[in-house]
């Protein structure tokens, strides 16, 4: 029984792992894909900011839906849906051409994905996983996320090496071979994805949810179950404060969590590198290296998580990411301001920054965001109220990531990244305030931010 036990949970947790690779493809494959997208001219630096932030805007429309239909549907069916949407936007978006349409199409599919994949699985892991390796399931989740943004970036980077340069002339890279270059960073990324696909179909369904219908139909039939123990979300509930407290809590670290600018960054990364003096391959290169310093530290705080707690190493997080991102910012604005010569050392100096910010946000925020949003949540309003905090975390990152280029053209890169920082002053304070979670069941949770009664 035991053995049958410990192959189910590892089944969960490898299919966890699976979800996450797909957030993290979802995300990084366009920052390798879009600098030959912008070198062959095929839409302006406004409509690339559409392209880029498109996945962000599908990610909105998913968090719209994604409680409803969790309820709806049940937690399995939601996370097959997920992988099937990713498999239906990858040869949209590779078959596109020069429409910015069918580009954009695709790309609002892709989102609507991982958007999907944001809410449900962590909400599945948090109702299935028992409280004490809750932290570890989350763990893997976000490790495998982490792996899917190095994956991209490898690929990326043997793509850069197989097919030429994006920032190389015509003459020496032909436009034949851009082109064939950022469709392949989209092509490869169908395989984890379709193995998504076909493990998910064999998913228990979440306890949690099974127990919910149960009671739906009982209390239909028999008009005797407690109308309390079903999940329906209204505005009316936030109307107590063990409802309030959490919810708030909650969107705030989802929303503070993009306005540090990670899916920026991650998203224009090869661009960055390039403008800090990175040229050629180099820019993928650091893109990589980034992006594997990101899995490296994963790990190490998914070790972490269920022994030093969640607040302890969202604090931490916080406060060194900020000092990263001020850095990136004073190494920018000594090249735009200040005449410094973009050079291999500027963009050395800009790699370490990088470093920082990536290994801090790792530690923190990166790993703490999902189970803060998950455990945070009653089970009265988990599935609602992690879609809307998931909304506002979506909103936002589009925002950025669809207005960045024109941005940076009128300001400059440095002040982004500084307004980046001042987030993460912001989001420092607010993980003063958040509760720890760590080794509590969710009956547990439940009573966290109750009023003490006399």
């Amino acid at each position: 029984m035991k053995s049958e036990r410990q192959i189910c949970v590892r089944y969960l947790l490898a299919i966890a792992g699976l979800g996450g690779l797909l957030y993290g493809i979802d995300f990084g494959v366009i920052a390798a894909a879009s600098p030959y997208i912008k070198a062959l001219g095929l839409f302006t630096d406004a409509e690339l900011s559409w392209v880029v932030g498109a996945v962000l805007f599908g990610g909105i429309v998913s968090s719209l839906t994604a409680g409803m239909l969790a309820e709806r549907f049940g937690r399995k069916r939601m996370i097959v849906a997920s992988a099937a949407l990713f498999l239906v936007a990858v040869p949209v978006v590779c078959l596109s051409g020069h429409s910015l349409a069918a580009m954009l199409l695709g790309r609002v599919l892709q989102g609507m994905s991982a958007g999907y994949m944001a809410v449900v699985m962590p909400m599945y892991l948090t109702e299935t996983l028992p409280p004490e390796i809750r932290g570890r399931g989350t763990g893997v989740f976000q490790f495998c996320l982490g792996l899917g943004l190095v994956a991209a970036a490898a690929t990326g980077f043997v793509v850069a090496r197989l097919y030429g340069a994006a920032d190389a002339p015509a003459e020496v890279v032909a436009d034949a071979a851009k082109s064939a270059a950022w469709k392949m960073n989209f092509w490869w990324t169908l395989a984890p994805v379709a193995a998504l696909f076909l493990g998910s179909l064999r998913l228990p369904e979440s306890p949690v949810w099974m127990q919910s219908v149960k009671c739906k139909v009982e209390s239909v039939k028999f008009r005797n179950c407690d109308a309390s123990s079903t999940l329906h979300f209204s505005l009316s509930i936030l109307h107590s404060r063990k409802y309030v407290v959490p919810f708030l809590l909650a969107v705030a670290v989802l929303t503070l969590n993009k306005t540090t600018g990670m899916s920026s960054v991650t998203s224009y990364s090869v661009m960055i590198f390039q403008k800090a003096g990175f040229s050629g391959t180099l820019g993928n290169a650091g893109d990589f290296a980034i992006k594997l310093t990101n899995l490296v530290v994963t790990l190490v705080a998914a070790t972490l998580i269920d022994r030093l707690g969640r607040t302890r190493l969202l604090k931490i997080g916080t406060a060194g990411m900020t000092i990263g991102l001020a850095a990136i910012g004073g190494v920018l604005l000594a090249i735009e301001r200040f005449g410094l010569e973009p050079s291999t050392t500027t963009g050395i100096f800009c790699l370490v920054a990088f470093f920082v910010m990536q290994v801090f946000y790792a530690l923190g925020p990166g790993i703490c965001v999902w189970l803060v949003l998950s455990e945070l949540m009653p089970s009265r309003i988990r599935a609602n109220g992690m879609a809307i905090a998931l909304f506002s975390n979506q909103f936002v990152a589009w925002g950025l990531a669809s207005s960045f280029l024109p941005w940076v053209n009128a300001w400059g890169w440095a002040s982004m990244f500084f307004f980046f920082a001042a987030n993460g002053i912001i989001y420092f304070v607010v993980s003063l305030f958040i509760p720890e979670t760590k080794g509590k069941t969710l009956e547990e949770l439940e009573h966290l931010f109750e009023r003490k009664r006399k």
